[in-house]
């Protein structure tokens, strides 16, 4: 089937946003579109040196009561071959901390989250 042919069958607001979409995509300079804006970051070190494990916040965590409000959100990986990812949450962004333990400073790392193996780190 032809493009002609393909927008010809389509509705017209859906060509519409066809069309729009491609000249907000033809607008943007090379480079301008992020492969995966949820991605923090990437470190080759060992994801354990991102800062202190939380016994207790990692208690919490295996528990459903210091979690991710949406797992993977936001999330930096570790490793060479990045399998290691942790998940990312602050006090007012993507945590659901029913106890009131988070810290304002700190950003917390979840590794496993959802899982009975979730551990927590805090970092500054």
């Amino acid at each position: 089937m032809t493009t002609a042919a393909f927008l010809r069958r389509m509705p017209l607001a859906c060509t519409a946003a066809v069309v729009a979409g491609g000249v907000l995509l033809a607008t943007l300079p090379a480079g301008a579109v992020d492969i995966n804006p949820r991605q923090y970051g990437y470190s080759s070190d060992q994801f354990y040196k991102i800062g202190n494990m939380s016994q207790e916040l990692s208690k919490l965590c295996r528990v459903g009561q210091f979690n991710q409000r949406r797992i993977g959100e936001y999330y930096t990986a570790f490793g060479g071959d990045s399998r290691n990812i942790l998940g990312i949450a602050k006090k007012n962004y993507n945590l659901y901390d029913p106890t009131g333990k988070a810290d304002e400073a700190k950003t917390y790392h979840f590794y496993n989250d959802g899982t009975s193996q979730c551990k927590v780190y805090v970092a500054p």
